[in-house]
């Protein structure tokens, strides 16, 4: 560990941790960066880029700290360590449930792996985290299952979809080869990637000394899978993209999308903003989805799903409608201040109706649709706008919820 009294020149260029303390030595924030030195140099050379929070937080740093690590996915298992350790002050919102990740590996005879929030997490089990980005857990866990295949919910006793594309252990795996696949995994999880590899070495000359060379060339595989992620890997988009905190970073958004509408849509406030997207295949299968932000932040605990029912032929714009006026039946979910569409005018046109302070977002250049009494506004804001990256993400969020649940009802209908 380097020990820097904010001399920024002394920083390393390499992947790892920062760790902020303030005057009492109290760690107040651990960050993680694919480059220590450019990241943390940007907390004191872009002060007119700063959030107030995050402005806050750089007037209490009297010390900087680094630990060097060999890759991003170490980094992101370390920080996670040391945020669980310190419960820093700083870090985004630690102490609000909903935005933390966790990663869980079940007791279970064949162990399921998944990741929740800090609310949802059950008594007996092992617990990682946790995990500031839930974009990072998702490319983490996807990484993983590409090299040790694992079970995410209990397993039916035929063939799924996963079990194709290499991605799950099948139906009738040994208790004892499983677990020994899941005890690799969590060692990736704990961070134990040197030893991880030293034990693969040996079961892979092992097998090869038997002549069984089938399992050898796989375990070789995986050796070479893990060399990549630990050496090469670039899925972790959060580790240079943003050094303000998660509460400036979404305050900001939420301005700008505001300043954006405001000579188009009343809206006053954008406290809840509310996604829908349409989902089909062929003549049997039509889903719709709302995903929700809070003040700026996507809120996984009020997604919703919905089953098209007085449509059978594919129509977008009826049954978006559909979606949003079934949706406004509950208004125990709350009232959405912003609804956004995937899709332009007609989309729009189908539910402004219903609901006229609503967006549409087309795909292919990122353009807001607004429907103005009876005439279209269509806007573009550049790639890095921050308002634009919300919209963005609430709408691939519809995009990937929607597609999750046909998928879903298609895997159901074919058993």
């Amino acid at each position: 560990m380097d020990n820097n009294k904010l001399n920024l020149n002394n920083l390393p260029s390499s992947p790892g941790v920062y760790i902020y303390r303030n005057k009492s030595n109290e760690i107040i924030y651990v960050g993680k960066a694919i480059n220590l030195k450019k990241r943390v140099s940007q907390y004191f050379l872009r002060d007119d880029a700063l959030g107030p929070k995050t402005k806050t937080l750089v007037s209490q740093i009297d010390k900087i700290e680094t630990k060097v690590v060999g890759s991003e996915i170490e980094a992101l298992i370390l920080e996670a360590s040391l945020i669980k350790k310190h419960l820093p002050k700083y870090n985004s919102l630690m102490r609000d449930d909903r935005s933390y990740i966790y990663i869980v590996v079940t007791h279970d005879d064949l162990p399921i792996i998944y990741s929740t929030h800090k609310s949802n997490l059950p008594t007996n089990a092992d617990v990682f985290g946790p995990f500031p980005s839930g974009s990072d857990v998702k490319s983490l866990l996807k990484t993983i299952r590409h090299i040790f295949p694992y079970y995410t919910k209990k397993h039916p006793k035929t063939e799924c979809l996963y079990c194709h594309l290499h991605l799950c252990p099948g139906p009738n795996i040994s208790k004892a080869l499983y677990k020994k696949s899941i005890n690799k995994i969590k060692k990736i999880l704990n961070g134990k990637f040197l030893l991880l590899r030293r034990q693969l070495v040996t079961e892979m000359n092992a097998n090869s000394k038997q002549q069984n060379y089938e399992q050898s060339l796989l375990i070789k595989n995986q050796i070479d899978s893990l060399d990549y992620v630990v050496n090469g890997w670039r899925n972790l988009n959060n580790l240079f993209s943003e050094i303000n905190l998660d509460d400036d970073v979404s305050s900001r958004s939420l301005q700008e999308l505001q300043t954006t509408l405001a000579p188009y849509l009343p809206v006053k406030k954008l406290h809840r903003i509310e996604c829908y997207d349409i989902s089909q295949f062929g003549t049997k299968y039509f889903v719709g989805s709302m995903t929700v932000a809070i003040d700026g932040k996507l809120d996984h605990t009020q997604y919703r799903q919905f089953k098209i029912n007085t449509k059978y032929t594919a129509d977008d714009q009826f049954m978006i409608r559909e979606v949003v006026y079934r949706r406004l039946q509950h208004p125990k979910w709350g009232t959405p201040d912003l609804v956004i569409v995937d899709g332009g005018k007609p989309q729009i046109s189908s539910i402004y109706p219903i609901f006229p302070t609503s967006i549409g977002l087309a795909k292919k250049l990122e353009t807001i649709v607004i429907k103005n009494d009876k005439k279209f506004v269509e806007i573009n804001l550049p790639q890095n706008s921050s308002a634009l990256n919300l919209l963005k993400n609430l709408r691939n969020e519809a995009h990937r919820f929607a597609n999750r649940y046909r998928k879903k009802l298609m895997l159901l209908g074919s058993i």
